[in-house]
């Protein structure tokens, strides 16, 4: 309609005879940016197309693309090369989680709620999976992506004994965490806010101590889900947020990571810099008048 509606004025100005300066041109002008010359939606600023973590970025010279190209190779030449070593690499032993465990750490008694695709029932490294719900329209509690059972298993797998008998090559960083998952995608990928909602309300109901959301979007202005959220890690949950996958340019963090109260986590490169694809801010929600957030918190 808006369109339309600048279309419209544009052709009055020209039956008129009035001069190109006029409001209306200008109106139109600074519109019809937004489309390609065939007439094609073009994407709006700040927001970004995901692309490869593997240079081949449409701005990037041939030779750096090669260049970035052939080190991730040989560094993942070298991590397929130690994984045959009796002590195999993994995100808890290149956090230090392993030092905690040495402790007494292992995540005993924390409930965390993981938000996602659920689990598998049978899944065969996980060992305390106290509960599985479903928020959506699917009549199923089954995992058919395969992204909670992934997720979930990074937090908490290899529960039975990781230091002495490994149960998996790939051990979660809290091992005796109890893992509750929050059914809130379908096999198709879709979701929406009200499923959040009461799946939220239900992680207050039952206590939660963290809440794990390995997913994000661009849209801050949902109000209903951002008071949600502000009203969950008011009640002393800890949310863990996704900042998202379209880098490398700044202020492209994703909700809710892009909160205040959230900890966004980002990713990195096997060179342990953030990676090309992980979000970064500074935070939106402070412009025009203000200065962004510094984001993520972790990575």
């Amino acid at each position: 309609a808006w369109v339309d509606a600048a279309n419209e004025e544009a052709k009055e100005v020209e039956e008129k005879g009035e001069k190109a300066s006029s409001p209306s041109s200008k109106a139109f002008s600074s519109l019809s940016s937004l489309f390609d010359a065939g007439g094609k939606i073009l994407k709006r600023p700040g927001r970004l197309t995901t692309r490869p973590t593997i240079g081949l970025f449409d701005d990037e010279e041939p030779a750096a693309a090669a260049t970035t190209t052939k080190t991730a190779t040989s560094s993942r030449r070298s991590l397929r090369d130690a994984s045959t070593s009796t002590s195999p690499p993994s995100v808890a032993a290149e956090t230090g989680a392993p030092a905690l465990w040495k402790l007494g750490h292992f995540g005993s008694g924390v409930r965390v709620g993981v938000f996602d695709t659920s689990v598998r029932a049978d899944h065969p490294d996980i060992a305390h999976v106290d509960e599985r719900s479903n928020w959506t329209h699917e009549p199923t509690l089954d995992d058919g992506l395969g992204h909670g059972s992934f997720v979930a298993g990074v937090v908490a797998a290899g529960g039975r004994d990781v230091l002495n008998k490994p149960s998996t090559q790939c051990p979660g960083l809290a091992p005796l965490a109890r893992i509750h998952t929050f059914r809130v995608f379908t096999n198709d990928q879709v979701s929406f806010t009200s499923w959040f909602l009461d799946a939220f309300n239900y992680a207050i109901a039952t206590k939660m101590h963290i809440v794990n959301l390995s997913i994000g979007g661009p849209d801050w202005l949902d109000a209903p889900f951002v008071d949600k959220v502000a009203e969950v890690t008011s009640k002393g949950i800890v949310m863990f947020s996704a900042i998202g996958n379209d880098g490398p340019n700044y202020g492209t963090c994703n909700n809710p990571a892009d909160q205040a109260d959230v900890i966004g986590v980002g990713g990195i490169g096997y060179d342990n810099q953030i990676a090309g694809f992980s979000s970064r801010g500074a935070t939106t929600w402070e412009a025009p008048r203000g200065a962004g957030r510094v984001k993520p918190d972790v990575v």
